[in-house]
């Protein structure tokens, strides 16, 4: 297939390079008029908005994730650093995949970004490809629950994570300022390091980060297949084989900053990623469907003869370890150009290409190769207010151009070139008690596979939000939201056997457009207590999808595997999630805060059948300490989940225990004339539960880790 992308961009990179260098010379002129203004502006919390909303003005529900919070959760995957958010888990394929989920969604409709550009990988086409993100590089991240689908498209029909991470910088330091971290975890051996490096001179800006992160196979309490009881000759017990990995990070970046703070930037970064895929996949499922009772009574050499039947067998059915080695280079430009024409208060502009490869490894033979070349654009202008300055507004354009090629005996979707592109108009009026956000976005998907007629869809989404302020401490929202999201390639094409999922993988080509009719109520409340406050957050939705796109396990076998295909139908999701601080002890310097929790969604297929793989109901109680030791910064946390059995699995798919989590933190701060040291040590699953992940493609063959101490220290100056 022809390789547009790299062309496109680097032609659109040339032009836009020049045309902001023109355009910054004539901001310059007129940056003294926008000094006043620019000591006004909101500082910016929330950049998953083009109109720079702050945490509390946002209609949306939304959730901060920094700083040392950051730290404490942040883990080798992106669904494990944020499963202890409210709406959000983990669907993991093992410990080297941990995907987000977002109120029972993931996949296609949860968009993943780094630093409001989509991340480009081929994490959305199976559920064993990892995330191409690292969020122990991470600065902030920031999760918008529910459709966002106005400004990025329909990935984003059931919600977005964002990763800042700061590659481009926006600003000139005063001084050479940087990181360097380690830590060690002992559920699986895991090494991490990570380090970055940030500085600049007059107007040059420059960045520099990078990651090494090593690890074995994961410890479990007991038998890795929920059957080894039954016949442990087939599993594992006590850990979980070929689950180690093996991952390097290092970025680069310059930016050229104004007087004015319009600037442009470049960063440049690659990433080598090898995680083993669990031993098994779906197979204990075959052999309870087709295997006799005297096909359990392994021989010694077993492994041998199943060996040479790998080799034999053309299509590679057998049983050696499958690994997936991922190696990704991007390239982003940003930049911000302040006043650029008449009536534009400021305009940003946002580009990315990526290079990425993803082989599958089985044994030592390469099976399939995904290659993957992408390159995705956003410009944004924020015009001028009116109304007295009680309203303002963005406009933009964003386009994606991807080229995607699977080949190998197992490529299961075929070659493809997908084209989007799509506009957007969002406003906001601020009257007084009332804060009203309206939006409107039209997209148009076209998907050119080989072998394939091509087909093109026309999404439509319109978005009212509404905040009314009873006082500055309490706030009402509500949204009523009409998404749409465009078919997948996968979703449409695939067809054939997945070697890594143990899967044949089935679309259906005559596949529509899904529709979302959301409506939400939100509530938050900050009641003062002196100089402290309790805090009441509460959220409910409900969402009304037609033509649901889900991925269906048909209980059918072919080519000896089992039989999952995509179908179509209505579905109803609806929830609720509640969160409640309150102030607990207060003494010289001394804090205890108490925090309930609560989240809970429910999914039906309008057959009456259950979605899959949806999170079952979450309550529980965390403690938070903050003081000091020995005149030094101390704080801890100690946080209990109990999560409910999830005995609405879906057709076809085993349920799941309740099960109990305990994990507990500390951080400890000690202040040198150079900087700071920060000693750092995690628990988690500190009851040693066998954790059968409902939302997990192997959850019964691969359970989450057991009981395990992260030990690190971190250095800033």
């Amino acid at each position: 297939m022809k390789k547009r992308p790299l062309c496109s961009a680097i032609a659109m990179a040339s032009t836009l390079m020049i045309a902001s260098a023109n355009l910054h010379a004539d901001a310059a002129k007129s940056g003294k008029q926008h000094e006043e203004h620019k000591s006004t502006i909101e500082e910016v919390i929330v950049s998953a908005s083009p109109l720079d909303k702050s945490h509390s003005d946002n209609t949306r529900p939304a959730a901060i994730l920094s700083g040392d919070e950051l730290r404490r959760q942040a883990a080798s995957t992106l669904g494990d650093t944020l499963k202890g958010q409210l709406g959000v888990a983990s669907a993991s394929f093992g410990p080297g995949v941990g995907t987000p989920v977002i109120r029972g969604q993931q996949g296609n409709r949860v968009k993943v970004m780094q630093d409001n550009l989509d991340t480009l990988d081929a994490a959305n086409s199976s559920s064993d490809h990892a995330n191409a993100v690292e969020a122990l590089l991470a600065e902030r991240i920031e999760v918008l629950r529910g459709p966002q689908t106005l400004r990025y498209g329909s990935g984003a029909i059931g919600g977005v994570i964002n990763i800042i991470d700061n590659r481009i910088p926006s600003t000139v330091p005063n001084e050479i300022n940087g990181t360097i971290e380690t830590r060690y975890s002992s559920v699986n051996e895991e090494s991490a390091t990570v380090f970055k490096l940030e500085g600049g001179s007059g107007n040059l800006a420059w960045h520099l980060d990078g990651l090494y992160r090593s690890s074995d196979d994961v410890e479990i309490p007991g038998f890795a297949d929920i059957h080894g009881d039954e016949h442990p000759e087939d599993t594992t017990n006590g850990f979980i084989e070929n689950s180690d990995s093996e991952s390097k990070n290092l970025t680069a970046g310059l930016s050229w900053v104004g007087d004015d703070g319009s600037f442009i930037g470049f960063s440049v970064s690659r990433l080598d990623n090898e995680y083993g895929i669990p031993a098994g996949a779906h197979a204990h499922e075959e052999e309870e469907d087709h295997h006799d009772e005297d096909e359990h009574d392994h021989e010694e050499d077993h492994e041998n003869e199943h060996e040479d039947e790998h080799e034999e067998d053309e299509h590679g059915h057998g049983e050696a370890p499958v690994r997936i080695d991922m190696e990704q280079t991007r390239y982003d430009i940003k930049g911000q150009f302040l006043a650029p024409i008449t009536g534009i208060e400021k305009m940003t502009l946002r580009m990315g290409y990526v290079d990425y490869q993803h082989k599958e490894l089985e044994g030592v033979e390469v099976g399939t190769v995904f290659d993957s070349e992408a390159f995705e654009g956003r410009i944004e202008l924020v015009h001028d207010r009116y109304m007295d300055g009680k309203a303002r507004g963005a406009f933009g354009l964003q386009f994606l151009d991807k080229d995607f090629q699977a080949v190998g005996a197992e490529a299961f979707i075929p070659g493809s070139d997908t084209q989007s592109v799509g506009v957007f108009l969002v406003e906001e009026w601020d009257l007084d008690s009332w804060l009203i956000e309206a939006g409107a976005r039209l997209e148009r998907t076209e998907v050119d596979a080989q072998g394939h007629n091509s087909v093109d869809f026309n999404t439509h989404s319109l978005s009212l939000a509404g905040q009314y302020r009873f006082s500055d401490q309490q706030q009402l929202n509500i949204v009523l939201s009409r998404a749409q999201r465009a078919p997948s390639v996968e979703e449409l094409f695939s067809d054939g056997v997945h070697v890594a999922t143990q899967s044949y993988e089935l679309g259906d080509a005559n596949l529509d457009e899904e529709t979302s009719q959301n409506i939400e109520l939100g509530y938050k409340y900050h009641v003062p207590m002196g100089s402290d406050y309790v805090e009441i957050d509460l959220g409910v939705f409900y969402n009304d999808i037609s033509d649901f796109i889900y991925r269906d396990n048909t209980g059918g076998i072919r080519e000896e595997q089992p039989l999952f295909q995509y179908r179509q139908q209505g579905a109803e999701f609806s929830g609720v999630e509640a969160k409640v601080t309150l102030p607990v002890y207060r003494n010289n310097g001394n804090s205890w805060d108490i925090q309930l929790f609560a989240d809970s969604v429910r999914a039906d297929l309008d057959s009456g059948e259950d979605v899959p793989r949806i999170t079952p109901r979450r309550l529980g109680l965390q403690f938070d300490y903050h003081g000091a030791i020995a005149g030094n910064a101390f704080d801890a946390k100690l946080r209990y989940t109990h999560v409910a059995e999830q005995d609405k699995p879906g057709r076809n798919e085993e349920a799941t225990d309740s099960y109990k989590r305990l994990d507990a933190s500390m951080n400890y701060r000690v202040e040198s004339g150079m900087g700071e040291w920060t000693v750092f040590l995690r628990g988690d699953n500190l009851l040693d539960e066998e954790i059968r992940n409902a939302s997990s493609f192997l959850r019964e063959i691969a359970p989450e880790p057991g009981r395990g101490v992260t030990i690190g220290a971190r250095y800033a100056f």
